[in-house]
């Protein structure tokens, strides 16, 4: 990869611009009595005795280890004694039940201060990096990262609504017998607010290049709407739709600007405790012809080998009816990383 091309310097300095949109963090569970409220109305009460950046598992009366995704969460509550599902049925609001166990408590343990609830984990990042090499009758070397970084809070008026924040910057260069064979960068930062129990209205921005496929610069921006299709515990998906406007610097092509619409879907599937798909695809038709479009697919597989340490093995699908003079219009890439959450 050149450091002197000025395409590469501007795509470079808007990429850092988004990145200093956002601000890593990270906060340690520990082990309490608690109610969990889930954003489906129901509501568990057991101990938790282990928490992650992707659940928090429960012992309760009736199985030892109950794992629930932090995603079906919506808030947490913490009580003074172990508290049994019987007991949480039989009451109606979680804090009613707060105040019965603390009245049925030995007159001593009613003199202890009250633990604070652990503050909700509002950020999360997860850093993704790989190689390929390989030296003999071929030589190839290729080199991938990915950082993700991932802001959601809930409006005080309303703990079913949130706001959310998605940072994500992509990186791959590789050579195949001293040839380029990759040399991309891309960076998009995306915006979304609830405005009812499943609507949601969103605004997105990405800049990039791409040097195999000849885009010197290419950047995109757009607003849209969208609707929480799915919110199991183990299923989420989202469907939107919206307006792009799309432009692509090219080397030996005209470049090109255009307005497109936005189809999109994505989902995130936790097939075992261990193993999760997570898929991201989207169509771009033309605005003024529709026969014109380009398609972008994203697929992770990931499984948790240790703590917060996952292997991953991604597919990027890019295709445009008009790429660049002398370029394939559909190219694939696939990867496999090591994955760390935080």
């Amino acid at each position: 990869m050149s450091p002197n091309r000025p395409s590469f310097e501007r795509a470079l300095q808007l990429s850092l611009g988004l990145a200093g949109w956002l601000v890593l963090g990270a906060q340690f569970a520990r082990a309490e009595n608690v109610v969990l409220h889930l954003r489906n109305g129901d509501r568990i009460a057991g101990t938790i005795i282990a928490e992650d950046t992707n659940r928090v598992v429960l012992a309760t009366s009736w199985i030892k280890e109950l794992p629930v995704p932090l995603s079906a969460i919506q808030r947490r509550e913490s009580v003074t004694n172990a508290v049994t599902p019987a007991a949480v049925a039989k009451t109606k609001p979680a804090a009613t039940n707060v105040v019965a166990v603390a009245k049925a408590a030995p007159p001593a343990a009613a003199t202890k201060p009250a633990s604070k609830p652990p503050k909700p984990k509002r950020w999360k990042a997860n850093l993704t990096l790989g190689t390929d090499v390989q030296f003999g009758a071929h030589d190839r070397e290729l080199y991938t990262g990915r950082l993700k970084v991932t802001y959601e809070r809930p409006y005080k008026s309303d703990l079913k609504k949130f706001f959310r924040s998605l940072f994500d910057y992509a990186v791959d260069y590789g050579e195949t017998d001293d040839v380029k064979s990759a040399d991309r960068m891309f960076g998009s930062v995306k915006i979304d607010f609830d405005v009812g129990p499943r609507v949601f209205v969103y605004s997105l921005a990405g800049v990039g290049y791409d040097d195999v496929r000849k885009i010197n610069l290419e950047y995109e921006v757009g607003p849209g709407v969208g609707y929480h299709l799915f919110t199991r515990p183990k299923f989420i998906m989202n469907l939107k739709g919206g307006v792009n406007y799309q432009a692509q610097e090219r080397s030996g092509s005209p470049d090109v600007e255009n307005f497109y619409f936005r189809l999109a879907e994505d989902f995130t599937w936790k097939l075992l405790p261990r193993v999760t798909f997570v898929e991201k695809a989207e169509f771009f038709p033309r605005v003024e012809n529709l026969g014109e479009f380009r398609v972008r697919l994203d697929s992770t597989l990931s499984f948790a080998v240790w703590q917060n340490l996952t292997l991953n093995l991604s597919l990027l699908d890019l295709y445009d009816t008009d790429p660049a003079k002398g370029v394939e219009r559909n190219e694939v890439q696939i990867r496999s990383t090591l994955g760390i959450n935080f």
